[in-house]
């Protein structure tokens, strides 16, 4: 096949999906594929500048150079044009909100993973909630604000009181973590610099109460939840340093949990994804109580492919090598399962 591998972008997820992008390109090469790196933001992407690029820390300075609207030329790509598919590893914001998908069905040029009405829903995390709450999965209680209402004591005051301990506070459409902090203090004032903090990254700020328990996450193939993988952080916070460098997490594949609570997590995750209307991948993210009951976070329909990533990790418990994992999302996209 002649492929194109979307991969870089304009978030602040940038190098992580370059990782991604380039773990995937050599995979499918190494299956013979015809395969063309290609970065919205630059064009095409050649081996070296990749190499490269993967191994150099995130510029911001580059970020905010990026012409978003690149990503509406996309089509006008010869590369695109002549695709048999587009794998899409753009994460974050334009790369898995819905963007980029509506651009390529507006061109019939077919993509892997969720189209644009999912993948900007799942992006939504305060909207995902809602529609968790409507397929009967929990879902820890949550508010959401804007960023200017950082010096409304009064108010802040009351999302204290109404979530009642530690907070989560994160960008209502963010990926990996970025702009989340836990406010575990209860201070007024700690909350207040947390949103100004998530506001950086978006005009809807999203509080939810904090679940203590153990963190889980489930990959979703086509109809199947693949096996439960338990996230540990060295220090108990997994952040977008956790998640990046190595050493900094234990990962457990699978998951030390009883066959009734193990089935029960991979079944809400499949609820999870067909409850957004996901389409061949996914990753959902639960926290797991002391009563072993399973609360979701959110679901990501781009999920990372580096080597440190976690749906990679699932397929390969459930005998799924990556070159194999990654034809069968194209099959399962192009097929529309």
């Amino acid at each position: 096949m002649n492929i194109v591998v979307l991969l870089g972008g304009h978030s602040p997820e940038r190098n992580i999906s370059l990782l991604s992008g380039r773990a995937v390109v050599g995979a499918l090469r190494t299956l013979g594929h015809t395969v063309t790196p290609y970065d919205p933001a630059l064009g095409i992407v050649t081996d070296e500048a990749l190499a490269q690029a993967t191994s150099a820390p995130v510029d911001a300075a580059l970020l905010q150079s990026l012409d978003i609207k690149k990503i509406l030329e996309l089509p006008l790509a010869p590369e695109l044009q002549c695709a048999d598919v587009v794998f899409n590893v753009l994460h974050g914001r334009y790369g898995e909100d819905g963007y980029v998908q509506a651009v390529l069905d507006l061109h019939s040029i077919p993509y892997t993973g969720s189209g644009m009405l999912a993948s900007a829903t799942a992006m939504d995390k305060a909207l995902s909630k809602m529609l968790f709450q409507v397929g009967g999965i929990p879902t820890p209680h949550w508010v959401t604000t804007t960023p200017d209402q950082a010096s409304n004591i009064e108010m802040i005051s009351e999302i204290r009181k109404e979530l009642n301990g530690p907070i989560v506070v994160k960008p209502n459409n963010q990926g990996s973590t970025v702009g989340m902090t836990i406010v575990h203090s209860g201070i007024v004032e700690d909350i207040a610099d947390a949103i100004r903090l998530a506001g950086q990254f978006s005009d809807l700020v999203l509080l939810e109460r904090y679940v203590p328990g153990r963190e889980l996450t489930v990959a979703v193939l086509g109809g199947d939840a693949l096996p439960v993988i338990e996230i540990v952080a060295d220090d108990g916070y997994y952040d977008y340093q956790h998640k990046y460098t190595k050493g900094k997490t234990q990962y457990f594949c699978p998951a030390d949990l009883s066959e009734e609570v193990r089935d029960h997590v991979m079944s809400l995750a499949v609820v999870a994804h067909n409850v957004l209307g996901c389409k061949a991948i996914s990753r959902v993210d639960f926290r797991l109580t002391d009563e072993n009951i399973p609360v979701c976070l959110e679901v990501n329909t781009s999920p990372g492919f580096t080597e440190l990533s976690l749906v990679p990790m699932a397929a390969r418990e459930a005998g799924i090598e990556f070159g194999t994992l990654c034809e069968e999302i194209i099959r399962l996209s192009t097929e529309g399962a």
